[in-house]
């Protein structure tokens, strides 16, 4: 289902960044879509196979919408993940990857808060809160599973979009992750933890699809 979101005003609003040099501290650009590289650590515990926090590699790609305001300090966007792709190995559970799971019944999206982390100083970061719904291929365990409950990743960004910039969730969460197959049984996995990267654009000679698939070879080599 395609989203419909507000459009802000466009006035004082930079272009949307394309590469690094485009971008600028404390600027609001105007809306766009950014494919960008991600990387991940998840701490997921199995049940009846214990815990383990597994490296991801791969790419996520989300859509702004314009700012309502083209002052840092004011301004909010709303965003939505439109691609997720990323894979790892654990020691434990073997191959492992990630997208986003368009069957849950609810958009995978967010938003770049109005204000700041400190109070008065408009030349601070800015709260950005992603509610994912995502879907992990346990491939070699066999197993598909899901989250009913958002996964809620938190960043505090100085520039949009926040290329070199991390975040994830709070200490303490616990997500539970169900069979794809029996939804309504009891949770298979427990996700415990999240921390990320965003990398910077893809590379234009490379598909994301060949750089998943190059992450996922080189993971294989290793384990």
């Amino acid at each position: 289902m395609k989203h419909s979101y507000q459009v802000g005003n466009r006035d004082g609003l930079v272009a949307s960044p394309k590469q690094l040099s485009d971008l600028k501290l404390f600027t609001m650009p105007e809306g766009g879509r950014d494919r960008l590289n991600f990387i991940t650590w998840d701490t997921i515990e199995v049940v009846g196979q214990g815990e383990d926090t597994i490296e991801f590699h791969g790419y996520y790609e989300i859509e702004r919408a314009d700012p309502t305001s083209s002052d840092w300090r004011k301004a909010s966007v709303d965003i939505f993940m439109r691609e997720l792709s990323v894979n790892g190995i654990s020691g434990k559970f073997g191959r492992i990857h990630v997208s986003v799971n368009d069957d849950a019944g609810h958009q995978s999206g967010g938003q770049v808060r109005a204000g700041t982390t400190y109070n008065g100083i408009p030349d601070s970061p800015k709260l950005c809160v992603m509610n994912g719904y995502m879907k992990f291929d346990l491939l070699d365990v066999g197993v598909t599973v899901v989250n009913k409950e958002p996964i809620v990743l938190r960043h505090n960004i100085t520039h949009i979009p926040p290329v070199g910039q991390g975040g994830g969730t709070q200490e303490g969460v616990t997500v539970e992750l169900y069979r794809v197959d029996d939804l309504d049984g009891p949770p298979v996995a427990i996700l415990r933890r999240v921390k990320t990267h965003i990398g910077g654009w893809l590379s234009e000679v490379a598909s994301p699809d060949y750089l998943a698939e190059r992450e996922y070879g080189a993971a294989m080599e290793l384990a």
